[in-house]
């Protein structure tokens, strides 16, 4: 059998890695990718200072039970990983040192760099390539540096067209984030940049971006306040010879290099992303959901249905509980946890029980807020403002800081990761509505969870209030608007439109969100001309609209029509949630189930458990 993985990313990794565990027949498999073992996200030549948002602890290429398995935290432990560092090419690998150097310093629970990840990901390749050289049964041919254009049918065989053509029987695919055609606004921002020598920077990895035309006197905009910016932020201060420096009560200053620009960011909420705490769960440590659960979610149906209120009533419960009870065990010793908790459980009003417990008024979780924290403030001025955004980084800081298992406020929020199989569950199982998923969940739905969930680790907010108060960021207020006059960028606040700045350079801090409608990428344009793949399509009541997904079963990850090909990953986003998560060690990751069932149909094994979450 001939087979195809296109993606050497997490995902091909973990699907070439199954079908190594499962095979019994003779395997000619072939691995492609634009870019390296890793794929572009987890680059191994890129600033040590990129950072990952999920601990060391928690993340893992290996199986649960799988003979010598190592999550990253294990591999930094031991000295495979220093071993494997030495081993590699200086003229390749021109960061080696820094890489030897950021493993030393990581600990089980640390957010990692993101180039940490890429050798950890080519190390496990290497492990792979290793049994497969002593498996008769499985060729591997590789084929990295190198563009997939188009897929085509032939019989009952496709014909995969890189630089040479590749006859195979069986084709997965998970590309990872791919490019969009540019929208309008993109294309009038390009325009205008070009005819007026300014810079502008559409939506990319920060590690890929030229940033040789910012100067120390240039005035930069960055639309954006999520991962994305945080990196663009490092790029041009720390990256620059910018220092921070704690001082004895841990609280971060920045001393300026001389090289940083000058930088004004916003966004529509006009606040930064929460931020991830101090991790202090073990590796298979998941916070139980006691309302957003089956039983749960079965009992709210409606004509087979789940109320979109009744969802979100459910998932906020889940917040609630996990912040009242981290919040009593810190602060309110008088109050019977066990008790509280039981009645928080088992009433049909909680609220009210929160309400007569002995919490203050102000320890109310307040949803509005969370969501909003500069709501009803008064905007005067943008140093007026920069007071309220420091106030707020404090608290979130200082929060996170405790701990996830401690920290009231982003402990809580941590739940919603702990829910992402929950909200997978739902989504998986076509449980919404099609009006709900379209006008509820699509929108400010999963811009709120965006906010509230996947943020960066706490030392970027910590930096990030260092260089406020250094007098190199600034941060808009709400509802950023931006357009091209007088020859520069020039951005304001819709709530404060007083106060104009001027910039010569924009960037657009995110990457493209996967959408099959307006991709750019030539593979899975060349796919849908064929007819081979197509979105899923949502039927409302007066028009269909296309989902952002690839049409697939989601019993198998089968693209819908074609029973030899698979696709899975961001590919997906849209019919599932959250696609290009790693997996997590111990807790049977979904992923991980996903990896296993899609390598058995490949391979013509029953599958026992159809991957359906939750």
């Amino acid at each position: 059998m001939d087979i195809a993985i296109i993606g050497a990313g997490p995902r091909g990794l973990l699907l070439l890695n199954n079908l190594i565990q499962n095979n019994n027949q003779q395997l000619n498999i072939h691995l492609f990718d634009r870019k390296n073992i890793g794929g572009r996200v987890w680059k191994i030549n890129q600033p040590i200072d990129l950072i990952m948002n999920t601990p060391a602890n928690e993340l893992t290429l290996f199986n649960d039970e799988q003979a010598n398995s190592y999550s990253i935290a294990d591999w930094i432990k031991s000295d495979q990983s220093s071993k494997f560092i030495q081993s590699l090419d200086e003229n390749k690998y021109p960061n080696k040192n820094e890489l030897l150097n950021a493993i030393n310093n990581l600990q089980e629970n640390s957010y990692v760099p993101r180039a940490i990840c890429g050798v950890y990901c080519t190390w496990f390749f290497e492990l792979l390539k290793n049994k497969i050289s002593k498996d008769n049964n499985i060729n591997l041919s590789l084929h990295l540096n190198q563009t997939v254009n188009d897929i085509q049918k032939d019989s009952k065989q496709f014909i995969v067209k890189s630089q040479k053509d590749y006859t195979v029987d069986k084709v997965v695919f998970s590309l990872g984030q791919q490019e969009n055609q540019l929208s309008n606004t993109e294309k009038s921002f390009k325009k205008y940049a070009n005819e007026n020598k300014l810079t502008y920077i559409l939506p990319e990895y920060a590690d890929e971006v030229d940033l040789s035309s910012i100067n120390h006197q240039s005035t930069v905009i960055i639309r954006g306040l999520g991962l994305s910016f945080n990196d663009y932020v490092s790029r041009l201060t720390k990256e620059r010879g910018g220092k921070f420096i704690k001082d004895e009560n841990g609280k971060l200053s920045y001393h300026k290099s001389g090289n940083e620009p000058k930088i004004f960011a916003g966004s529509r909420r006009g606040i930064p992303y929460y931020p991830k705490a101090i991790s202090q769960k073990q590796f298979n440590e998941n916070y139980p959901a006691y309302f957003l659960t089956k039983d749960n979610i079965n009992k709210h149906l409606k004509d087979g249905k789940l109320p979109f209120e009744a969802f979100q009533k459910l998932l906020r419960l889940d917040v609630e509980y996990r912040y009242y009870t981290f919040l009593i065990q810190k602060d309110y010793p008088k109050i019977n946890l066990e008790s509280f908790q039981n009645e928080f459980l088992n009433s049909d009003n909680p609220i009210e029980v929160v309400k007569k417990s002995g919490l203050s008024s102000e320890a109310m979780f307040n949803w509005d807020l969370i969501l909003n924290p500069v709501a009803g403030i008064k905007i005067t001025n943008m140093e007026d403002y920069q007071d309220h955004v420091k106030t707020w980084l404090s608290t979130v800081i200082n929060d996170a800081r405790l701990g996830s298992k401690t920290g009231p406020i982003i402990g809580a929020l941590e739940m919603l990761r702990d829910l992402r199989n929950n909200i997978r569950y739902v989504l998986a199982n076509n449980l919404l509505s099609n009006e709900d998923y379209v006008s509820k969940y699509k929108g400010q739905f999963s811009s709120n969870i965006k906010f509230l969930s996947m943020g960066a680790p706490v030392i970027r907010s910590e930096e990030l209030l260092a260089l406020i108060n250094a007098g190199i960021v600034e941060i808009l207020p709400p509802q950023m608007q931006v357009i091209g006059a007088n020859h520069k960028f020039i951005t304001r606040s819709a709530f404060y439109g007083h106060q104009i700045i001027q910039g010569d350079a924009l960037i657009e801090a995110r990457t493209n969100a996967p959408n099959l409608n307006i991709t750019d990428n030539p593979l899975l344009n060349n796919l849908k001309k064929n007819n081979i793949i197509k979105p899923q399509v949502i039927k409302l009541a007066d028009d269909d609209v296309n989902n952002s997904s690839i049409d697939i079963n989601v019993e198998n990850d089968q693209v819908k029509g074609e029973p030899n090909m698979f696709t899975w990953g961001l590919n997906t986003e849209g019919l599932y949630f959250v696609t290009s998560a790693i997996p997590r060690p111990g807790v049977k990751d979904d992923i991980l189930t996903a990896a296993d069932n899609i390598s058995k149909n490949i391979l013509n094994f029953p599958v026992k458990n159809p991957t359906k979450y939750m």
